[in-house]
């Protein structure tokens, strides 16, 4: 169990579910067996540990009911599914637990094992209260003093009779207020009209209608669940409950699911690359170099200076693969640091098209540097740096031989806009529509069959909103590509020292 403990913390799963006292977090094998849970978990079924859980949970095989992979399953076939799977579990004393369950597969990147990670939240007083309305005929009405609801009577013709209030209700209206009146001299009229619908449906058929709403009460908007049904007495009971805590759980809950799938996203991003984008080249100058160790004396010297130059192209793309994958595996852990400064962005890039001038003579590209000389911005300037790294060789390695790149910038109010443009092979709107997505990003080769790991412009993406900042790229296929992103400018900075 350690071991599976510790790689769900490799993971960093955020630690607003770990230790959230609202939400339940825990992640169970296809067989439905817990192999890890937060306090919170532990708590809903009254358990003091995890191990507590697993020998209970081993002794009695009752006490995880109404599981089923293939219900997960269905669950994920769902298009824009955004609804939870109710389940249910049995506390430490045999108690049923109703739960919601917000479920994300996951695999064991060791052996490939499937998981479940499930965000839960205890629906067990709402199951109760389902019951106690669905069964009223003959209830006593003094179980609602237990319950922090509203009980309305109504009479068939849809007019107030008597209100009954539980002891932690806070319903804005006075009860001796409503009796008598009818659903439009209560709540605002379309409510009042969704009111009046259920109860008549309810009335007419016997059954069970409920209504979610929302109003206005002491200048803080309240959400409301209404639940109706017939009684026996031929009137209407509507159970009234504030819902806003739930709703705003429930908004909460499906943030973190979100957070929970853009973590997995990241994680099957990350392997991808390490698996292939990295192995790929090295496997190549294993070849190369294997070449040269076993056959250099029958090689001819231009052979050999062939050779030499594939390792040294294909290093200088691993080095610049690895150094991407560092930076952005610092930003997306929060260990990368952020210190904006007054930098000089014409040095910057003038720096970075220094480093690229072999790359771009390659191919007999030019690079143009049209920023002006006092170009500041105020930014971090290693994060510029690999900004301006990122696309110009992205640049160069999408513009076919003796073509051009522009640099360029202009200033829009308080925020500088660059531009890198090439006359290269362009984009269509698909590829456009994938640039800047992690789970979807792509990479094709380049001009003369470059490598890349299409992780380069999420990098851009996620360093350029770090300032504050936005990214976007006008391309057609076939007419090059021309990369925009906004930078805040210096403080002092002149409004005419940028140059367009």
């Amino acid at each position: 169990m350690q071991s599976t403990e510790n790689l769900i913390k490799e993971e960093n799963i955020s630690s607003s579910f770990h230790a959230s006292p609202h939400f339940a977090f825990y992640r169970i094998s296809q067989t439905g067996m817990p192999v890890y849970t937060n306090q919170t978990f532990l708590r809903m079924l009254g358990f003091n540990s995890f191990d507590e859980l697993i020998r209970v949970y081993e002794y009695e095989e009752s006490f995880r009911e109404n599981f089923s992979a293939d219900k997960y399953q269905q669950h994920f076939l769902k298009i824009n599914n955004t609804e939870g799977v109710e389940s249910r579990w049995k506390n430490k004393h045999g108690r049923a637990v109703y739960v919601v369950e917000y479920v994300q597969k996951c695999y064991d990147i060791v052996d490939g094992s499937v998981y479940y990670d499930c965000i839960a939240e205890d629906v067990t007083e709402k199951k109760i209260v389902d019951e106690l309305i669905s069964d009223v005929i003959g209830r006593d009405y003094a179980i609602i003093k237990a319950l922090p609801d509203v009980l309305f009577i109504l009479s068939d013709d849809g007019k107030f009779t008597d209100v009954k209030t539980g002891n932690n209700s806070e319903f804005p209206i006075s009860p001796s207020f409503i009796i008598g009146k009818n659903v439009w001299d209560i709540f605002p009229h379309l409510i009042a009209e969704q009111l009046h619908q259920s109860v008549k449906e309810a009335y007419l058929t016997g059954q069970l209608r409920t209504y979610d709403f929302k109003m206005q009460q002491h200048n803080t908007e309240k959400h409301y669940e209404a639940r109706i049904v017939k009684s026996h007495k031929n009137e209407v009971l509507m159970l009234l409950r504030d819902v806003t805590n739930q709703k705003q759980n429930e908004t909460q809950i499906l943030k973190i699911a979100e957070d929970l799938k853009q973590i997995n996203d990241t994680k099957d991003k990350f392997v991808s690359i390490i698996a292939h984008d990295v192995r790929t080249p090295i496997v190549a100058l294993i070849g190369y170099a294997e070449i040269l160790s076993n056959d250099i004396e029958e090689l001819q010297k231009a052979e050999i200076k062939e050779f030499a130059s594939s390792i040294v192209d294909i290093s200088k793309q691993t080095i610049g693969l690895l150094t991407n994958l560092l930076e952005w595996s610092r930003l997306q852990t929060g260990r990368i640091e952020f210190h904006p400064t007054t930098v000089n962005a014409f040095n910057i890039a003038e720096n970075t098209l220094a480093l690229l001038t072999s790359n771009a003579e390659q191919k007999n590209i030019s690079i143009v540097n049209k920023l002006g000389k006092e170009t500041t911005v105020f930014a971090d300037e290693n994060m510029m740096q690999s900004i301006f790294n990122n696309l110009v060789t992205n640049a160069i390695k999408f513009t076919n031989k003796n073509g051009q790149i522009v640099v360029t910038s202009s200033r829009l109010q308080d925020m500088v806009r660059f531009s890198v443009k090439d006359n290269g092979v362009g984009m269509d709107e698909a590829q456009k529509a994938m640039l800047f997505e992690m789970n979807k990003s792509f990479t094709t080769p380049g001009t003369t069959n470059e490598k890349g790991s299409g992780l380069g412009m999420i990098l851009c993406k996620d360093f350029i909103e770090k300032h504050g900042g936005e990214i976007w790229v006008e391309s057609n296929s076939g007419f090059g590509s021309e990369f925009f992103f906004t930078i805040p400018a210096a403080v002092k900075e002149n409004n005419n020292s940028t140059s367009k």
